[in-house]
């Protein structure tokens, strides 16, 4: 995978799924390509007409970026959040 990329899974109905492969393959591109081409243009259409109520531009992500960073320090969160609400619970109970 390349660099900078995120996996996502999508669960799709079965007639769903054939109706992408049948469009992709008719556009002569892969599913995966016709999927992420539709959600790009689902996404500017939405950032357009969402205007400021959805900063979701490079600046917001950067803002985002520093705040995770001064939040979590460096720290590495578990890929279980139920592990992480387990620890914080455990934390508070010590400290009262």
């Amino acid at each position: 995978m390349d660099v900078g990329k995120k996996r996502l899974t999508l669960d799709l109905e079965s007639s769903l799924q054939r109706r992408v492969k049948v469009i992709a393959a008719l556009h002569g591109i892969s599913m995966r390509q016709y999927c992420q081409a539709a959600i790009e243009k689902e996404l500017d259409k939405d950032e357009q007409t969402m205007g400021e109520a959805t900063p979701f531009g490079e600046a917001a992500l950067a803002r985002l970026a520093a705040l995770q960073s001064r939040v979590f320090q460096g720290r590495k969160l578990p890929s279980d959040s139920g592990e992480l609400i387990r620890e914080t619970r455990a934390r508070r109970s010590t400290s009262q």
